[in-house]
């Protein structure tokens, strides 16, 4: 990769990189409204979080997968939201099928969930959806099921209440721990320009969930965990030559525009490489896997472009800035030992 010219001006383009990620962030915020306006969710919560129902299906026999989406298809021809893929389970001497539905159809949360289940399966009646499924499974489908093999029941929100909330508590503690990691090993304007890059990037990665409409489950917590800490280690890479950079005789004589640009240039392949070594096999991952999995590469996908971004722009456009702050705050009678530092402009 070709290194950029000595000249290159990196943390000036801070600017655009903001703006850009105001609009998305913005263009986010429009599309949830959006959703909420239409009588859905301001963001799209698969299962896990809102809850809903799981479709149950017992064979004795295993079942094909052109059979299992065809079953999908009859499902979602009715307006029904399946969340996932089919879960296929070994049973005694059988195979049971997992097909877990949101408390939304035709585009529309369901407020009333029991009326909601009642449409879907009822145990005196066949006119329900579990009732269509049997006779399509076993007309069409040629499958040997009895109406009893096929019944549905609610599922509770997994993810909510005290997931959450751990899940939150582990991401403010890494932070924090994070913060006085680099306060110790950097400066506090180091730390404190490492925790603003990383609130770009969650704010992304939430934007681009909601443009994009993908499903937000519980694997997306652990995506946004995972994130976190890629994110930081890029932006700690950079910051580390900062500080060599602060070490040299010659410090004193270049402003911290200068010393924040030559260490993105030193680090700015190390940085990309890693980056797209990592996309490219996510995004093929992504490709390839089932649904259960995109649910979390997506947002892995969003997260590791806007922490590239965050770690190589922002984060030293930051440190440059709050440095800028913090020698304006210094008392004039302190003087520098190695004699009058060149001011940013």
């Amino acid at each position: 990769m070709k290194k950029l010219p000595k000249d290159a001006k990196i943390v000036e383009k801070f600017k655009y990189v903001a703006i850009l990620a105001a609009l998305v962030i913005i263009a986010g915020v429009v599309f949830g409204v959006v959703r909420v306006s239409n009588g859905d969710t301001f963001l799209n919560f698969g299962i896990d979080f809102t809850g809903g129902a799981t479709i149950e299906i017992t064979s004795d026999a295993q079942i094909s997968k052109d059979n299992q989406e065809a079953i999908v298809g009859v499902i979602t021809e009715q307006g029904y939201r399946v969340n996932g893929d089919v879960q296929e389970t070994n049973a005694n001497e059988g195979y049971i099928y997992e097909i877990r539905l949101s408390y939304e159809r035709y585009g529309k949360t369901i407020t009333d969930e029991k009326a909601f289940l009642l449409e879907i399966y009822t145990s005196e009646s066949d006119q329900d959806l579990c009732g269509e499924l049997f006779r399509y499974a076993t007309d069409t489908l040629g499958l040997e099921l009895d109406l009893t093999d096929i019944r549905a029941y609610a599922v509770g929100e997994t993810a909510s209440g005290q997931l959450i909330k751990s899940a939150i508590l582990a991401i403010i503690v890494a932070i924090v721990v994070m913060l006085i990691y680099i306060v110790i090993r950097f400066t506090f304007s180091s730390a404190l320009a490492a925790v603003c890059a990383l609130a770009h990037d969650v704010l992304i990665m939430f934007a681009l969930m909601s443009i994009f409409n993908v499903t937000i489950n519980s694997t997306f917590i652990a995506a946004v965990i995972t994130i976190i800490g890629y994110s930081i280690n890029a932006t700690i890479v950079i910051f580390d030559r900062v500080r060599a950079e602060l070490k040299l005789a010659n410090a004193a004589e270049r402003t911290d525009k200068e010393i924040a640009n030559k260490a993105i240039r030193i680090t700015l392949v190390v940085n990309i490489l890693s980056t797209l070594t990592t996309l490219i096999m996510v995004v093929f991952l992504a490709i390839l896997s089932v649904t259960t999995i995109q649910e979390f590469i997506l947002p892995i996908i969003f997260g590791l472009v806007a922490g590239t971004i965050s770690s190589i722009v922002i984060a030293p456009a930051l440190w440059v800035q709050f440095r800028k702050i913090g020698k304006k705050g210094k008392s004039k009678k302190v003087s520098n030992a190695n004699g009058p530092v060149k001011q940013d402009s």
